[in-house]
């Protein structure tokens, strides 16, 4: 396997990855730190004792943070490039505001039902928005992506993707 290795416990690991003094491989730029465990490079003990990732920062409340989230007038912290909406709320730097005065994820488009839909949905032949990669199948119902025909005659479908398509034609999360 071409950028892999075989390592003592048998498996195949990425080039650079070393055995630690515990046993597990862990990837290149890992250290050992004062608490036993693997860190990646970068890290550094906080004032609370713990490991944190290169760049995070304590806030005015006391708690570490990403870098490049801010404090907002509500006193939580966002991340970079958020903004304070019309609304009061903070949202996704991308958001736009719809003409139904919600904001909405970056793509996503209103329908000719109203509502607001995840990008690259489209209009089925029922008259209902679904995901992409949708497909009609054999029964004359849409199924999500990576739906199969079952043992038993009817579609299964991935866990959790009916729920995502029910909201997405009800337009719930756009």
């Amino acid at each position: 396997m071409e950028g892999k290795f075989l390592g003592r416990d048998g498996k195949y690991h990425p080039e650079g990855s070393f055995l630690g003094s515990d046993g597990n491989y862990h990837p290149k730029g890992y250290f050992l730190g004062q608490d036993g465990k693997y860190h990646p490079a970068g890290s550094f003990v906080g004032t609370d004792g713990r490991y944190h990732r290169k760049g995070e920062f304590i806030g005015a409340d006391g708690k570490y943070h990403p870098q490049g989230q801010f404090a907002g007038r509500d006193g939580k912290y966002h991340p970079a490039g958020s903004f304070l909406g019309r609304d009061g709320g903070y949202h996704e730097e991308d958001a736009f505001l719809g003409q139904d005065g919600k904001y909405h994820p970056q793509g996503c488009f209103l329908g000719q039902d109203g509502r607001y839909h995840y990008a690259g949905s489209f209009l089925g032949t029922d008259g209902r928005y679904h995901l992409p990669g949708s497909f009609l199948g054999t029964d004359g119902r849409y199924h999500p992506d990576g739906s199969f025909m079952g043992v038993n005659g009817r579609y299964e479908e991935p866990e959790g993707s009916a729920e995502r398509d029910r909201r997405n034609q009800q337009g719930v999360d756009c």
